[in-house]
């Protein structure tokens, strides 16, 4: 199988940006605010959702690449505001860049979300099938599973709450070395109107380790 780990490139603490140790996880710092980005593997998306209902994971060898290839790219985003009167971080303003210069945009979790966009979890499970009665089925418990997890926009964080969501792209190129998670515009405090008045761009860099493991065992 494909296997894909990321481990932040930050070394430590370095300014506003703070690295667990034990998870892997990195945060931006910023007056008790905190935007913790957790890479998450096919192997804890698959833990966390075992059932045919995961969106997340290939389960099956695809036979032209000899491997369970990666399904997506995923970062558990979580904001918690004990600070200022709200906040607010926009899916849309995210991307990965890699070290061959690939610019990634995550999903949104329908076409009208997209805006246009064909990366939308609604075109790519409809795009695979829905005919049947147990593929619809199947269909509608994994939009359930995305609409319940996925970062949605829009989503103000006041003071004294934390939100939490994924981030999904496409899955990288098996010869990804580098990748850097941007999160552009952060806004902090906003003036009147909901305008945006004090923004922040943020970016946190990761070492990929991609390699196809071999043996491993799929299962359907």
């Amino acid at each position: 199988m494909h296997k894909v780990e990321l481990k932040s490139a930050a070394s430590g603490s370095s300014g506003e940006y703070q690295v667990d140790p034990i998870d892997g996880s990195v945060s931006y710092v910023h007056e008790g605010l905190r935007l913790r980005v957790q890479p998450v593997t096919s192997e804890q998306l698959d833990a966390q959702i075992p059932g045919e209902e995961n969106p997340f994971v290939y389960r099956e060898v695809d036979f032209d690449q000899g491997f369970v290839p990666q399904r997506f790219t995923v970062f558990q985003i979580t904001l918690s505001n004990p600070t200022f009167d709200k906040v607010l971080a926009e899916p849309r303003r995210a991307y990965l860049v890699t070290d061959r210069g690939k610019i990634m945009r995550p999903y949104a979790l329908t076409r009208a979300d997209a805006a246009g966009d064909p990366r939308n979890f609604e075109t790519y499970w409809l795009s695979r099938g829905v005919q049947s009665g147990n593929a619809q089925k199947t269909y509608l418990e994994r939009m359930a599973v995305l609409r319940g997890s996925t970062y949605q926009p829009s989503s103000f964080v006041f003071k004294g709450k934390t939100y939490s969501g994924k981030l999904t792209f496409d899955p990288l190129p098996v010869d990804t070395k580098e990748v850097v998670l941007h999160i552009d515009h952060l806004v902090l405090e906003f003036g009147i109107y909901d305008i945006p008045k004090t923004q922040t761009d943020l970016e946190f860099p990761f070492d990929v380790n991609s390699r196809i493991v071999e043996g491993a065992l799929a299962r359907k």
